[in-house]
């Protein structure tokens, strides 16, 4: 490729940057970084009523949290309408488009009469070939008139880099609008004036709009103006087959980031919905997807997005990631959610290094660290219905766990091991097995059923911690118990 690759990113604000428009921003963005090319974003905003500028911003921070940059400073329609205007005219002028002054009630009329005749409604060219003097009577009038595209006999065939060789026959199109009769020019002629203007050699989007394709095509010769490559990226799914929406759950990006999956995770799945590396790693860096992406080979089947396998990369990226990484991360979740103060003091982090070390295999997200950590920085005010149930209905337990933390109260050194072995001379005293007294010693101090080694949690919460805790288990439980 000779030629400086840039493609765009064109989202329209109407609403926040969802989990598919994520990932056509995704694979230009790639494809861009891969061929030493520029990444563009425009933004379609020519919908004054649905198009919100708080939206806007909502899709930077989305596509910024994502690490996908733009090298240029964005387009905006809104702000591109005379232009358009322009070269709206420019194709009246070369007799590749016209006025039409068909009133909505024609147009009706013409729709009902294919309907009754049992056939796609096509415009019929009623305005097509008005002579000169009729559309200057219509203009003398004040007639109102939008202006359609003149679509020429023939084939329009382009090679999809994704779905191969695609052929349209042209009578299969009509004369369609380019320019409503309130003078605001339409996205099919829009979105070709802004690619000539921004230089664009390659359109990456989603297979819903192969049908636009060939009308652009059109419009791009009708301006004599060299024709991008197009590839058309196949739909994303829902695990139930159907395109995914928000009855499948969180669809915007922004979600995602909220419920605390780190942005590399989510970029990693979405660029492997459709595409895979040659080795078929399922875990990569984006500093290692770039040099092995590939356009040609995205898949043409329709992707399944699985909140599952996203939850799986998250954990396995989690997992990989240093502790100050993950540090730096956390605590403003940890501050917003109330579980520490803002000011964090040196003792503090490194506490919170040592919960991060005991925690990071386990989570699936940042935000688990609160939901199944919290219990490091607060006593248990909830304690698990099912652990309670399974492990503190023997009548004995307060005995047990009494004799527990008498015995650990006279612990010299409260580490791991130490605990350990002191909780088994204890079970080997009460002629009972060690699970007996593991499970409520986890319960009481985590309030759950699962934990992290619970020697090492005991460890890492500290004498008059644990002592306090089983205390408080046995006074909230007793009752149950």
């Amino acid at each position: 490729m000779t030629k400086e690759i840039r493609v765009r990113f064109a989202p329209s604000p109407t609403g926040a940057l969802h989990l598919g428009g994520a990932r056509t921003a995704i694979y230009n963005w790639l494809f861009a970084r891969r061929n030493g090319g520029k990444f563009l974003l425009r933004i379609e905003d020519t919908d004054v009523e649905r198009s919100r500028h708080e939206l806007v911003e909502q899709i930077y921070e989305s596509l910024r949290w994502l690490g996908v940059n733009w090298d240029e400073e964005p387009i905006f329609q809104s702000q591109r309408l005379d232009i358009y205007k322009k070269r709206v005219a420019e194709l009246l002028e070369k007799g590749a488009a016209y006025r039409c002054f068909c009133t909505p009630e024609d147009l009706e009329n013409e729709r009902q009469v294919a309907q009754v005749n049992h056939r796609a409604y096509k415009y019929s060219g009623k305005c097509r070939n008005l002579t000169t003097e009729q559309i200057a009577e219509n203009l003398a009038k004040g007639c109102p008139f939008a202006v359609r595209f003149k679509i020429e006999p023939g084939v329009t065939s382009w090679n999809d880099i994704v779905f191969g060789q695609i052929s349209v026959n042209n009578a299969e199109i009509d004369d369609f609008i380019i320019q409503r009769s309130t003078g605001i020019p339409v996205y099919q002629m829009a979105v070709v004036v802004d690619d000539i203007a921004m230089g664009i050699t390659h359109i990456i989007r989603g297979e819903d709009h192969i049908p636009n394709t060939p009308k652009q095509i059109n419009i791009f010769r009708a301006f004599a103006q060299p024709i991008p490559e197009f590839a058309h990226l196949p739909l994303l799914l829902g695990i139930d087959g159907k395109r995914l929406s928000k009855r499948h759950g969180a669809t915007g990006v922004d979600e995602y980031r909220d419920m605390g999956f780190p942005s590399e995770a989510v970029f990693n799945y979405l660029a492997l919905l459709g595409w895979a590396p040659k080795n078929e790693q399922d875990v990569l860096k984006v500093s290692e997807i770039i040099p092995q992406f590939d356009l040609s080979a995205i898949s043409r089947k329709a992707a399944v997005f699985d909140p599952k396998k996203l939850e799986w990369v998250s954990s396995q990226h989690i997992s990989r990631m240093e502790i100050a990484e993950i540090r730096e991360l956390l605590i403003p979740r940890l501050i917003d959610a109330k579980i520490i103060e803002s000011e964090v003091s040196p003792q503090l982090i490194e506490y919170i290094d040592k919960v991060i070390i005991l925690l990071k295999e386990r989570v699936k997200t940042f935000q688990h660290f609160i939901d199944w950590g919290a219990y490091f920085f607060h006593d248990p005010v909830h304690y698990e219905e099912k652990a309670v149930a399974q492990y503190w209905q023997d009548a004995a337990i307060v005995a047990k766990m009494t004799v527990l933390q008498s015995e650990y109260a006279k612990l010299p050194t409260f580490n791991a091991v130490a605990l350990e072995e002191c909780l088994r001379r204890v079970a080997e005293t009460l002629n009972i097995k060690a699970a007996d007294l593991i499970h409520p010693l986890r319960l009481a101090l985590t309030g759950f059923s699962i934990s992290p080694g619970i020697f090492q949690v005991a460890e890492l919460l500290g004498k008059e911690t644990v002592l306090r805790r089983i205390s408080l288990a046995l006074k909230k439980l007793s009752k149950t118990g």
